[in-house]
Formats: C-alpha cells, structure tokens, sequence
C-alpha cells in the first residue's frame, strides 16, 4: 500500500476568503448598531414614562389634600416635590353651578342673585407638573 502525495494543483483549501469576512463583520457591525440604538430608545422611554408616573403620583397626592386636609380657597399656589426635582402650579378658581337653574323673571338680576342656602360651590383645579429642563415631554396638566 502507497500513500501518494497529491500535487499542489489537486488540492483544495477550505476555509473563508477576506471578502467573505469582511462581509461578515460588516453585517454584525450593522446589526450591533441597531440592536444599541433599540435599546437607547428603550431606556428612554423607560426613564421618560418613570418621570410622568412620578409626577402624576405627586400631582394626585395633591388633589387628594384638597378640601379633605385644608379647605379650598381661589388663588395660585406654586411649590416642589421629590426634593426640588418636580415643580408644580396650582390655580384654583370658583366656576358657576351649571345646573342651577336660571332665576325668575321678575326676580333680580342673574349677576346680583344670591346664591340658595346650601347650594355647592364648584371650582375648577388647574394643575401643572414640571420637571427636569420643563420642556413639552417633562410637563403635565
């Protein structure tokens, strides 16, 4: 038995040619660049919808104090949470009751009626949080 030595044009070479790895670096090259750009959009999110939570959170706890802890009084009231990080303004204003019923003829004027014994007062509650530089996505009304 003889074990021949094939010649050199009998040969062939496996493996991958430069192109071919190139080509390949350059595609995971791409899919690395968009698999970091989903993630940065993620955290943002993340980081801008943990911002709004908050802000609700310390805006709810506000409203929840009116007329339960302190009466309402009409006016502006501005003030922070969380350690200066979220600012917010309040403007609480008396709103007539819409369905009170309008006053007989020939009774006084309606802008000179007296309000009925017992009738509820309504007032409209604007309220702004801001945060971080309080630009359009860091503000809720």
């Amino acid at each position: 038995m003889s074990i021949s030595n094939p010649c050199p044009s009998q040969i062939r070479q496996r493996g991958f040619t430069l192109l071919e790895v190139m080509l390949a670096f350059v595609l995971l090259a791409a899919a690395l660049g968009l698999l970091l750009g989903m993630l940065s959009r993620g955290l943002r999110q993340v980081t801008q919808s943990q911002g709004e939570s908050e802000a609700t959170l310390y805006a709810q706890s506000l409203v929840d104090q009116l007329g339960a802890l302190e009466p309402i009084h009409p006016g502006r009231s501005d003030g922070d949470f969380g350690s200066g990080r979220y600012h917010y303004q309040m403007e609480i204003s008396e709103i007539p009751d819409p369905a009170a019923r309008p006053p007989a003829p020939d009774s006084a004027p309606a802008g000179n009626a007296p309000k009925p014994v017992g009738a509820p007062v309504l007032y409209r509650i604007a309220l702004e949080v801001s945060w971080g530089a309080a630009g359009p996505a860091q503000r809720l009304r």
